[in-house]
């Protein structure tokens, strides 16, 4: 840890967590990831870009890269890739680190191999920080706050569609039904590390607070009404079987992508 920074909050909230991932009904092979490790607080989900086998290495070397920096990031010894910002919290600068760290690792590894070329994924990220959430996220792969019967979409899409919507150049019926509603304007492993949007930030949990972090093999299948209504459904939050249960929703909708889940309950 740098110098002079800030220690981690005494403050702990009680939590449980629950990942799982399904291919989905019409692809032959899986190149989501996702990382579920409670002992670091950290929870991370990543959508692969580039097709099989790129996809899935991607996604899979960003998750490993991530969580093999925020676990070595307790060391004073560690070599940061990029300076430490003292506006943010340790655990949202853990994040933006370990995805920068990732983004070198896809591209390099996608120079060195031709047939790796245009690898790349999305990430969506968390860290329960004291009694807030550190999360990050690049790409078009979510993080939804369920909080008294209400849901809410934290992160921001990076897609040419959603910046069009938020610009007011469509509306929300139409982003969701355009043609072309995939075209990331952001990803890891695609581009220089200045050219990508990192979008952080720090929210305070609160007991009962419900998040749902998934690919958009689930949101595209499903919408944000439908996904409440099962969570609702499940009272006492039986995370398993609200996660085997969208998947389930996202599969009999037509399962037209892989499907990952993560959910968290404090």
């Amino acid at each position: 840890m740098p110098s002079g920074t800030e220690a981690e909050s005494e403050i702990s909230m009680q939590f449980t967590s629950f990942g799982t991932s399904d291919t989905g009904r019409h692809r032959k092979h899986n190149e989501d990831s996702y990382l579920c490790n409670p002992k670091e607080k950290l929870f991370l989900l990543a959508d692969g870009l580039g097709g099989q086998p790129s996809g899935e290495t991607a996604s899979n070397l960003a998750i490993r890269s991530i969580e093999q920096f925020v676990i070595h990031s307790r060391s004073e010894d560690i070599t940061w890739p990029i300076p430490y910002r003292k506006e943010l919290s340790l655990g949202q600068n853990r994040l933006l680190a370990g995805a920068t760290l990732a983004n070198y690792r896809i591209r390099e590894l996608a120079n060195q191999s031709p047939s790796m070329k245009g690898m790349g994924t999305t990430l969506v990220g968390a860290i329960i920080d004291g009694d807030h959430l550190a999360i990050i996220n690049i790409g078009d792969s979510r993080l939804y706050r369920i909080r008294n019967g209400q849901i809410e979409q934290i992160t921001q899409d990076h897609t040419l569609v959603a910046e069009q919507e938020r610009v007011g150049l469509l509306s929300k019926e139409e982003a969701s039904n355009h043609p072309r509603k995939h075209i990331l304007t952001s990803s890891l492993g695609i581009g220089v590390i200045k050219d990508i949007r990192m979008d952080t930030s720090l929210i305070e949990i609160l007991k009962k607070d419900l998040y749902l972090m998934c690919s958009d093999g689930l949101n595209d299948m499903i919408g944000d009404k439908e996904i409440l209504t099962t969570i609702n459904f499940f009272e006492n939050k039986s995370l398993d079987k609200i996660g085997l249960s969208l998947i389930q929703q996202a599969n009999l909708a037509g399962g037209r992508d892989n499907i990952t889940i993560i959910l968290l309950f404090f």
